[in-house]
């Protein structure tokens, strides 16, 4: 039988307390956040990355005006 393989890099760390929040597309956010920044992605009716991306780059156009 042949072993399995092992995967390259570092296994992902677990969630503790010297870890508690998951990573998340816009880094580590509490689970409170995160269903907040879905939910208004929902309502506008684009995905989250679409939503972010527009919110992103409006706030980033202010600042540099």
């Amino acid at each position: 039988m042949k072993e399995k393989k092992r995967q390259r890099g570092r296994p992902a760390t677990e969630r503790g307390p010297y870890n508690p929040l998951p990573t998340r597309q816009l880094g580590r956010a509490s689970d409170e956040d995160w269903e907040l920044l879905k939910a208004a992605a929902a309502a506008s009716g684009k995905s989250f990355t679409q939503w972010a991306l527009a919110v992103l780059l409006r706030v980033a156009r202010r600042r540099l005006k």
